[in-house]
């Protein structure tokens, strides 16, 4: 890719395409409030509260049982089913 650039740069310079005067201005940015700085913090503040709720309620034991509880035995139901016909 590099190779490319560089062929590009020569046939641009050899067919003159490239300015000799330059307009790009420069601008240098500063970090500005608006409201969507404000809505990223009060998201990010919902989301590490979700995290921690989902840390102190058991969530990764839970997670852990869930993806060990799908391999079970063929011929082995999971669902224990109760016959409630009279």
């Amino acid at each position: 890719m590099a190779m490319a650039a560089l062929a590009v740069e020569f046939i641009f310079g050899a067919l003159h395409l490239i300015p000799q005067q330059r307009g790009a201005q420069i601008v240098e940015e500063s970090i500005h409030w608006n409201h969507t700085t404000v809505l990223n913090i009060i998201f990010l503040m919902l989301a590490v509260v979700l995290v921690f709720r989902f840390l102190r309620t058991g969530g990764p034991e839970m997670l852990r049982m869930m993806s060990t509880s799908g391999h079970h035995e063929p011929g082995h139901s999971r669902h224990t089913h109760h016959d409630q016909h009279a």
